[in-house]
């Protein structure tokens, strides 16, 4: 019983990684680590911009976002609520955003 409640485990967790790869793209490990080991469906872009900030990132809250400059990109979180982790997260056009 035990291990089969531990293989089951294993295949959600894995399943999981899986699909977090592809959302995340070429971020920064950290950075994914943070937005994805966390759930609060009450985070406002204010509360993850102050989030990111403490932890040493570039993250400036927009309209509803947060902009994030990490390894020479820039991305867009999104607090996602109910969903698992933090945010939804899309790279932006570096040029698009200027950081003041």
């Amino acid at each position: 019983m035990v291990r089969q409640m531990v293989y089951r485990h294993g295949i959600v967790v894995g399943v999981m990684l899986l699909l977090l790869v592809p959302a995340s793209g070429g971020m920064n490990s950290e950075l994914a680590g943070l937005l994805y080991s966390y759930d609060d469906p009450l985070m406002t872009s204010v509360d993850l911009a102050f989030l990111l900030v403490t932890h040493g990132y570039n993250a400036i809250p927009k309209d509803g976002y947060v902009a994030v400059f990490s390894n020479n990109t820039t991305y867009m979180l999104i607090p996602n609520g109910d969903r698992a982790g933090l945010a939804d997260v899309s790279e932006l056009n570096s040029s698009s955003l200027a950081f003041k």
